[in-house]
């Protein structure tokens, strides 16, 4: 299992982009650092940074990081290429080391928790490498790495009122709905349950876990 977990959560900075739908990211961030008493985020040039060792033994511990690209959102890879670059992470092809190690379970993990349009609002799928479709944060990160080397916890959007904005992009900025706010907790906190899994059970584990309970 890996030793150091970097969590990213994804969305754009400032007050009035705070609550919307793009920013899913950066609220379960923010949950789960608080669920579990992180210390208070620092701040650095292109991102907020908060991190703490979880230990379940002497020999088993565990480095988390949790991570808010201070960029907007199409230049999320920005500030993940400089915290992985910071720490001598390098995601990997096809899952393997340079030197032919695999590299899964046994390296630093990256993890990108982001919004999905295509997901309904309530979902969460846990997918590792890919394309970054149409999400644009997703496909900076991609380009900034040159690799698709990494996990990415998607959180649904998707809904009726999507129907009452012009656009998908007018619609993921815009917030979220009374109703869904009501339901976000119990979201956030099976993300946090997935994060929770991923940090003690690495990830084989935690996918193999979780998958058939997601797709209920």
């Amino acid at each position: 299992m890996p030793s150091d977990i970097f969590i990213f959560g994804l969305g754009n900075p400032g007050i009035e982009y705070k609550y919307t739908r793009h920013n899913f990211g950066f609220i379960a961030v923010d949950y789960f650092a608080e669920l579990n008493s992180f210390p208070n985020f620092v701040h650095k040039k292109n991102y907020a940074i908060s991190s703490k060792t979880f230990s379940d033994s002497i020999a088993d511990k565990k480095n988390v990081y949790l991570i808010r690209p201070l960029t907007f959102m199409n230049l999320s890879g920005t500030a993940v290429n400089d915290v992985l670059k910071k720490h001598n992470v390098f995601c990997f092809k096809n899952g393997i080391k340079e030197n032919g190690n695999r590299s899964t379970d046994d390296v630093p993990l990256v993890v990108v928790i982001h919004d999905d349009l295509d997901l309904n609002f309530g979902r969460i799928k846990i997918k590792f490498g890919g394309s970054g479709g149409s999400h644009n944060g997703v496909i900076s990160i991609i380009n900034s790495l040159r690799s698709k080397e990494f996990l990415r916890l998607k959180l649904g959007t998707n809904s009726a009122m999507r129907n009452k904005f012009k656009t998908g992009a007018d619609y993921v900025l815009g917030r979220f709905s009374k109703d869904e706010i009501q339901q976000l907790p119990d979201i956030l906190n099976m993300l946090s349950d997935i994060l929770t899994s991923l940090i003690g059970d690495g990830l084989t584990k935690t996918t193999n876990k979780f998958n058939s309970v997601l797709k209920g």
